[in-house]
């Protein structure tokens, strides 16, 4: 399943290419109904919570929000480029960029009160500057399953995937059996710390 960073890219360049843009919006596979709502519309914003993608439109109260889950991708090409064939969910063309999404577990058109419950229950994201980290800390303190299934728990760390998990207890000689209650808050700054600085990285290069 893409890591929080993947998200976060896609949404930085849904943002930088069609931002401000009149689109084409349409569902060749036909499973997402609403897509033909957003036929003309122009984009705002793309953004990332976690897992979560969501895209704004100017104008409209409702986002589309997608959920990759273990199969979707989202593709991008550019004019001239061969579009991608088969079973794609949702097609958001301008005159110089297509985004076709294949496979997600979620594609669908939600209300601001549908967005507020997804972030409820996230854990804060490393990728969001005004992420709190204390709040991550408390619910591992408040746990007795292994620190390692606790920072792929996205209710815990919103974002993180077993690539970044295995890799953040790796560079710091972590045990992740440890548990939660007994995980010291200064193994998890150093934690937080690097998977800031980790999964931007990510981000930045792909």
């Amino acid at each position: 399943m893409p890591e929080g960073h993947i998200l976060h890219r896609l949404a930085r360049e849904i943002t930088r290419d069609v931002g401000g843009v009149a689109v084409s919006s349409s569902s060749p596979q036909g499973r997402f109904a609403e897509a033909g709502r957003l036929d003309g519309a122009v984009v705002s914003e793309a953004w990332a919570r976690g897992k979560h993608l969501f895209v704004a439109f100017e104008g409209l109260a409702e986002q589309v929000h997608v959920h990759l889950g273990l199969y979707g991708a989202l593709t991008v090409t550019a004019a001239g480029e061969l579009p991608i064939v088969g079973q794609v969910r949702w097609r958001l063309q301008s005159t110089d960029r297509t985004f076709d999404l294949r496979g997600p577990t979620r594609c669908e058109l939600i209300t601001p009160g549908e967005v507020e419950t997804i972030l409820d229950r996230l854990g804060p994201d490393p990728l969001d500057p005004e992420a709190n980290a204390d709040l991550a800390f408390q619910r591992i303190a408040r746990s007795r399953l292994p620190i390692a299934q606790l920072l792929m728990d996205q209710r815990v760390i919103a974002g993180v995937g077993n690539v970044y998990r295995a890799e953040v207890l790796f560079r710091h000689g972590l045990d992740p059996f440890t548990p939660g209650n007994e995980f010291a808050r200064s193994d998890f700054d150093l934690v937080w710390t690097d998977l800031v600085s980790l999964m931007r990285e990510g981000m930045n290069t792909g």
